[in-house]
This record gives C-alpha cells, sequence and structure tokens, in this order.
C-alpha cells in the first residue's frame, strides 16, 4: 500500500492502512480487526459490483471509527486525572496539580 494521510480529520501522520499507527491502536481492538478484515475482502473481491458496494461498506465502518476515536477522545479530555483507575491500579506516579 502507499503511503497516504490518515483518515482522521485534522491528523498530519502517515498511513499505509485506513489509519495512522496511532489512530488505528487507539481503536478497540475488535473494531480494528474487523477493519482490516473488511478492506482485505474488499481488495480481494473480483466482481466490480461487490467490490464497489464492499467499498461504500468500509467507508461507513470508517466513519463510525472515526466517530469512535472522536468520542474516546472527548471522554478522555472531560474526565479528571483522578477518575481513571486504571492508572493507579497500575502503579502510575500521578501528582496532584497546584
Amino acid at each position: 500500500m502507499t503511503p497516504h494521510r490518515c483518515t482522521v480529520p485534522g491528523c498530519p501522520l502517515d498511513a499505509t492502512g485506513i489509519f495512522c499507527p496511532d489512530h488505528y491502536c487507539a481503536l478497540p481492538p475488535k473494531q480494528a480487526q474487523w477493519l482490516v478484515r473488511w478492506q482485505i475482502k474488499m481488495m480481494r473481491c473480483e466482481d466490480a459490483d461487490t467490490k464497489q458496494h464492499m467499498r461504500e461498506q468500509l467507508h461507513g465502518y470508517t466513519q463510525e471509527a472515526i466517530r469512535t476515536l472522536q468520542s474516546s477522545k472527548a471522554m478522555s479530555q472531560a474526565a479528571p486525572e483522578s477518575a481513571c483507575p486504571s492508572a493507579h491500579a497500575a502503579g502510575a506516579n500521578i501528582q496532584a496539580r497546584p
């Protein structure tokens, strides 16, 4: 695949797939795997009409993934650091802000 810009609006990073590595890794694993599988199935499809239909579906799935990334980013920015129990459970050293 040839490098191009990440599909997420405003992302300046290059991507060889649908998303840059940062956004791909930020997706829920099942959603990321589904997008890759669907893209591979679409590329292997030989029938032009079916391939076009799959391309349109992939576009919809991609838009859904972008919404997932944007909502998770908005939620993480809205939540205070102390509200993240996994950081404390993992032994993270979070200092109080003045």
